[in-house]
């Protein structure tokens, strides 16, 4: 073969080591951005999954921390207002019915009901209920108690104000919501929203306040606010 000829043909096994060089550089290159293309995705889910979770969160706080979900029954009749309030804020709804306390839609201890020393039922508390509109039947003159027993009081102390079941079960709920509203970036704003049947003598209701006021996380403060919730007539 001439020179010339063995010229010719390095020439062109050079140029197809470039072209088969340059395939490979673009082949590399493609695969590097395919990888970038896919963690970019990955994260752009990732991000989605955070913000769907706050958001549940939120939700779930927000449904688990109404007060006004109020079931009304024969033991449970709220009082009437002509006031035109509206919860402002997210609170920790404690519900006293004629039967029990309720704390996080749940029972935490029960409500003794007795009328004239004997044990109440559900036709005695339908005709307590309607003695506003019909003062004239004989329930309405005779004596209702509502009131916890001592072995649910601190120490089994009949006249404590502490009611040891609901001073535990708060203790819960109150660090859970604090966790939650720092999750969130919120302030525990320590709030209580009292539901309670109109019947519910003041005694009870005190005991009630005076536990919630006993609980709290220190340093992180406690539940120091308290409302009523009403119906509005």
């Amino acid at each position: 073969m001439a020179d010339k000829d063995l010229e010719k043909f390095g020439e062109g096994a050079s140029e197809q080591d470039d072209i088969w060089t340059q395939a490979k550089k673009e082949e590399a290159q493609a695969r590097r951005l395919k990888r970038a293309g896919d963690e970019k995705v990955g994260l752009a889910i990732t991000s989605l999954l955070d913000i769907m979770t706050i958001m549940l969160v939120f939700l779930l706080v927000s449904v688990t921390s109404d007060p006004l979900n109020v079931k009304l029954g024969a033991d449970m009749q709220l009082a009437g207002s002509t006031a035109d309030v509206t919860p402002t804020s997210d609170s920790i709804p404690i519900t006293v019915t004629k039967q029990n306390i309720v704390l996080d839609n749940k029972s935490v201890v029960n409500v003794r009901c007795q009328i004239d020393g004997d044990e109440c039922t559900d036709e005695d508390w339908e005709k307590l209920n309607r003695c506003e509109e019909k003062p004239g039947q004989d329930v309405c003159a005779k004596d209702f108690k509502f009131f916890v027993d001592k072995q649910d009081k601190e120490k089994s102390d009949r006249d404590s104000l502490v009611i040891e079941p609901l001073r535990k079960e708060l203790d819960r709920v109150v660090k859970q919501q604090m966790e939650e509203d720092e999750a969130l970036g919120r302030k525990f704003k320590g709030v209580v929203t009292l539901i309670a049947d109109k019947e519910i003598p003041f005694r009870l209701l005190m005991e009630v306040i005076y536990t919630a006021g006993k609980v709290g996380v220190k340093g992180k403060g406690g539940l120091s606010h308290f409302r009523f919730a009403i119906k509005k007539m």
